[in-house]
């Protein structure tokens, strides 16, 4: 079973992603800041700018 995140931004909501690898994410979004500080941290900063949701089934776009 794969985990699906929504993962929004709590100043945003323009700004998402739909990600099956969280920490993927989280080092791609703070790729530069990973240079000087370390995962445990960034994640944290991560947590303050985004709402993450996880669905344990697929996430599917609804059109009319």
């Amino acid at each position: 079973m794969v985990m699906k995140y929504l993962v929004v931004c709590s100043e945003d909501v323009n700004d998402f992603y739909i990600v099956d690898d969280l920490n993927a994410l989280i080092t791609d979004i703070y790729d530069c800041e990973l240079e000087n500080n370390s995962f445990d941290v960034v994640k944290v900063w991560f947590f303050e700018y985004y709402k993450v949701f996880v669905s344990d089934s697929d996430i599917k776009e609804v059109v009319n």
